[in-house]
């Protein structure tokens, strides 16, 4: 099996059920810094991207949501061959699930963010993952 070299990372961003028609400030931002964004309407859907492709990120905002709290609970089901390699949480508050969830998800690193800040936290994760990935030769 070769490893095919890519210049861009693979994310997928998980928007709010209620937010399906807008766009995302994270998914405009990894966009704008050359990135192959996908965008799951669901927790479902986001499973469904997850299984389809490797995926080097996976950011979801869990803020007031549970439905997309429940996706965390579907990541620590699947086979780490199909886990992103890095997961970034957005939330208003670490609760017992959210602390458990580097323990659950290992040997994927977890990032976890409080709101409002949680773009400053995201652009640190984004440039160690651009200078650990290898660069597609020209």
């Amino acid at each position: 099996m070769t490893t095919q070299l890519r210049s861009a990372l693979r994310a997928v961003v998980v928007q709010a059920p209620d937010a399906y028609l807008e766009d995302t400030p994270t998914r405009r931002l990894l966009g704008e810094l050359g990135h192959d964004v996908a965008r799951a309407l669901s927790s479902e859907h986001a499973v469904e991207l997850l299984n389809a492709d490797h995926t080097d990120l996976l950011v979801i905002d869990i803020t007031n949501n549970n439905i997309n709290r429940n996706l965390l609970d579907a990541l620590s089901e699947m086979p780490q061959s199909k886990r992103p390699e890095q997961v970034a949480v957005f939330s208003d508050s670490l609760d017992v699930q959210v602390r458990d969830l580097r323990r659950r998800l290992a040997p994927t690193q977890v990032h976890l963010y409080l709101t409002p800040l949680h773009m400053h936290g995201l652009l640190n994760v984004l440039r160690q993952m651009e200078r650990e990935s290898p660069k597609a030769e020209a």
